[in-house]
């Protein structure tokens, strides 16, 4: 069997992987074995960043290109994410041509992202605590961002979804969503020519947190 967290191939039946040391009887949890999980697919995501680099770097360049074309850069995003999730997966290495064939989910993305706005410009009109209730709820759509890309749920699904999965294993969720965009607008604020480095990391960090509770 293969280890969900590095893929490595390792006994069938094993309860911890012998390569990153991710328990492999209960993988959601929270405290302590979570952050260590974390830590596991932290340098998941590094070793499949390093050996995928050079076609990292020009598949962010085009895509940093085209993503802002108004409605269009949904589809882009879309083959974005796709193509890095192949990548994590070891199912092929990112190509440009990945950016414009994830246009399938396109029309719940959008209605997903639309729900997520109205409800962001509602919040901010509450007093006190809306801007913060704002930045939580973009915290909350993130994982049902990925079950429309990858798995084409509908938008109602994707709530549903993303919802349990946070409420199921929200330390390590908090720590790819924190740590991931903490590196991709690092690359931003450095002349804005870093994101070419940091924006498909952070991204690879999130999916695996993603590959990790996909099936759950």
């Amino acid at each position: 069997m293969q280890c969900p967290f590095c893929k490595e191939e390792i006994i069938d039946g094993a309860i911890k992987c012998k390569h990153c040391g991710s328990n492999l009887e209960n993988p959601i949890q929270s405290g302590t074995q979570a952050t260590m999980d974390f830590v596991a697919f932290f340098n998941t995501s590094l070793n499949i960043w390093k050996s995928n680099l050079s076609d990292l770097i020009l598949l962010t360049l085009v895509f940093l290109v085209v993503c802002w074309i108004p409605i269009a850069n949904i589809g882009f995003i879309s083959g974005y994410t796709r193509s890095l999730i192949k990548v994590a997966r070891g199912q092929g290495r990112s190509q440009v041509g990945d950016l414009f064939t994830a246009w399938d989910c396109f029309g719940n993305l959008l209605v997903y992202l639309l729900l997520y706005l109205t409800a962001a410009v509602i919040l901010h009109f509450v007093p006190f605590i809306g801007s913060l209730a704002s930045i939580a709820l973009g915290f909350l759509v993130v994982p049902g961002i990925y079950a429309i890309i990858d798995a084409r749920k509908d938008p109602l699904e994707a709530i549903k979804w993303g919802m349990a999965t946070i409420q199921a294993d929200f330390v390590n969720w908090f720590l790819a969503y924190l740590v991931g965009n903490v590196i991709i607008f690092s690359g931003f604020m450095l002349l804005f020519i870093g994101a070419l480095l940091t924006a498909p990391l952070g991204q690879l960090i999130i999916i695996q947190q993603y590959e990790r509770c996909k099936s759950a």
